[in-house]
């Protein structure tokens, strides 16, 4: 009689560079699928608009049946993860030129992309908290700021599904350490949920 041993599970750990894989900035510049935020300034009135490889940012992909698996080359590891959070909060967000129902789809869409890559690597830690907390601030903000809204531009519910995914993981990661800002989301997270 032979044992067989349960194959542990392989965690990917993504290799991509930047904040969008090269395969898909490729196609969606091709299919001219490019979001107005990551077209390449001069190129706007061209034919075929060039995406500007320092501010395309990866879309949110369903994961389908039959669909391929993420690749390594298409997975960007946790730094990238954490790069890209920083430049939607920090550069698209505050943007004034554009209505903010606008940057709030694009922002919700990319932000969603990051937490499936956390997802398929197991992204844990410091890294996975930080990501985390920046997330739920902007799905928070969004929820008082577009409050008023018609549900064909705001669906409150949609956003209330991803800031309770973001809480769920949030608390997990807490369990594991210390960290500096738990007291405050531990005490949002009840007040979210009254």
């Amino acid at each position: 009689m032979s044992v067989r041993f349960a194959e542990p599970d392989v965690v990917l750990t993504g290799t991509c560079p930047g904040m969008c894989p090269d395969r898909e900035r490729d196609e969606r510049q091709r299919q001219k699928r490019l979001h107005k935020f990551e077209i390449l300034e001069g190129t706007v009135r061209d034919r075929l608009p060039s995406a500007d490889p320092r501010r395309i940012v990866k879309e949110y992909s369903r994961p389908a049946a039959g669909k391929e698996p993420a690749q390594q080359c298409e997975l960007r590891p946790a730094s990238v993860l954490l790069k890209t959070v920083h430049y939607l909060i920090d550069e698209i967000v505050p943007r004034h030129e554009e209505p903010w129902v606008e940057v709030y789809d694009y922002v919700f869409d990319r932000l969603r992309s990051v937490r499936q890559d956390m997802t398929i690597q197991k992204v844990s830690g410091p890294i996975a908290v930080t990501i985390l907390e920046k997330s739920l601030r902007f799905f928070l903000c969004a929820s008082y700021w577009l409050c008023e809204e018609p549900i064909q531009v705001f669906d409150p519910k949609m956003n209330d599904i991803h800031v309770q995914e973001c809480f769920s993981l949030l608390l997990a990661n807490y369990s594991a350490g210390i960290y500096e800002n738990e007291a405050e989301f531990q005490a949002l997270a009840i007040l979210y949920n009254l």
